[in-house]
């Protein structure tokens, strides 16, 4: 018997967020007021956020990568969680730059010309695969551990999952992507060429990190590389997130791109990809890549 219950969320005025996000923090984040030394690093959940993250952090920490007895979200709060105030008081500056997450579309998100954003797209097939099994795996702010698969894709395809629709999200800063304190990338993109990704990270950083990444042999870069690779990154999961239950997958699972069948129906795949060929231009699907509009 198909299991048809639906994860449980707070809806703060439609909006929909996990459960045990303080709905106060979230009204607070919502007026944040960026500072000129403000990075951003805003995804739909699930695209690449927490990869993102550590890239940015170990490039800017010299090359030390999260450590054991650490957690990313002390370094790179997340805006909607933990509130305006915890940010401009609270947050880690390294290298000049306080570190933001936010997974809110461009037209909830602080917005600041002297700030600088960097979103990170992934294809919707990869994105809804991930997310049921992030939303499966914390019980306690979904209600859902024994979720099925079939039932969380409708409510995605409908836009009816935390942090509101996919779609629309994607809509919003592919809109922005030529704004000069924006930089649009893609997960695939960096799983196809890391190196290159990162190096176009550092110019738009700027402050001279470009040529930081490359001095002494390469030694940054190299040391960057490195630690956010797959399997260095499983190792002490509790750097990302809170504890999971053994039944569960594991925070950090394959990150392959087009590893979708494992889930996906034909029939749900042509239902993702209409979807995106009735909200983006051909060019514009050119490019996000074949990934986001043409199943296997």
């Amino acid at each position: 018997m198909t299991n048809s219950a639906k994860p449980s969320y707070f809806d703060h005025n439609g909006f929909l967020m996990p459960l045990g996000f303080p709905s106060h923090n979230f009204s607070d984040a919502l007026t944040y007021q960026p500072d000129k030394n403000d990075l951003f690093v805003a995804t739909y959940p699930k695209c690449g956020t927490t990869l993102t993250q550590h890239i940015i952090y170990t490039m800017l920490n010299d090359g030390v990568p999260i450590q054991p007895h650490e957690k990313l979200d002390k370094m790179f709060p997340h805006l909607e969680e933990v509130g305006s105030d915890y940010i401009a008081k609270s947050a880690v500056v390294k290298g000049k730059q306080r570190l933001i997450k936010t997974h809110l579309p461009y037209d909830m998100t602080p917005i600041s010309d002297d700030a600088k954003y960097i979103y990170v797209a992934r294809n919707p097939k990869d994105c809804v695969v991930s997310f049921f099994h992030h939303t499966r795996g914390f019980p306690e702010h979904y209600n859902f551990g024994d979720g099925d698969f079939n039932v969380y894709h409708d409510l995605f395809l409908e836009g009816k999952v935390d942090f509101g629709d996919y779609f629309k999200t994607l809509r919003s800063w592919l809109d922005r992507k030529d704004d000069s304190n924006v930089l649009f990338i893609t997960y695939e993109s960096i799983r196809a060429d890391k190196r290159k990704v990162l190096m176009t990270i550092a110019n738009f950083i700027g402050g001279g990190m470009e040529e930081k990444l490359i001095a002494n042999d390469e030694a940054l870069i190299t040391k960057v590389l490195f630690h956010s690779g797959l399997e260095e990154m499983k190792k002490n999961p509790l750097r990302w997130c809170s504890e999971r239950t053994v039944e569960h997958t594991p925070f950090i699972r394959s990150g392959k791109v087009g590893g979708y069948n494992e889930l996906l129906t034909k029939e749900q795949r042509m239902r993702l990809d209409d979807m995106m060929r009735s909200q983006f231009s051909q060019e514009e699907l050119d490019f996000l890549g074949l990934e986001y509009y043409s199943s296997k």
